[in-house]
């Protein structure tokens, strides 16, 4: 059962990420890299926020997708229930990924209207 701590106003703290996908897992779809992210973001211990109602999901956001069969650099934006350090969020997160996805680097969050319509 996941726990959903953060009330419905709650505030959300972003980190944007950039990610490669590389070897086996250029055959793993976008749907496929979502969960896998959710599973390595639930594992990692961070202070995650998740969506309202009935079944909650950790919130991410992607960028555009890469197309089956491709590497590439993906970015995702994750958030959280409350700030959290750049090396503390790699640290946790990178061991909790499978071989082929690679955390490359992380950024503040701030995404403005421009960015908003690719995410």
């Amino acid at each position: 059962r996941i726990s959903n701590e953060c009330p419905m106003n709650s505030e959300k703290f972003t980190l944007r990420a950039r990610l490669a996908k590389s070897g086996e897992m250029i055959y793993f779809s976008q749907l496929d890299i979502n969960r896998i992210l959710e599973r390595a973001l639930r594992r990692s211990g961070l202070p995650l926020y998740y969506t309202q109602g009935f079944s909650p999901r950790v919130k991410l956001s992607f960028g555009i997708a890469l197309k089956l069969g491709i590497a590439g650099v993906e970015d995702v934006t994750f958030y959280f229930t409350r700030p959290v350090a750049y090396q503390i969020c790699i640290d946790a997160l990178q061991p909790q990924l499978p071989e082929g996805l690679t955390l490359l680097s992380i950024d503040p969050g701030r995404v403005d209207q421009a960015q908003r319509a690719l995410v």
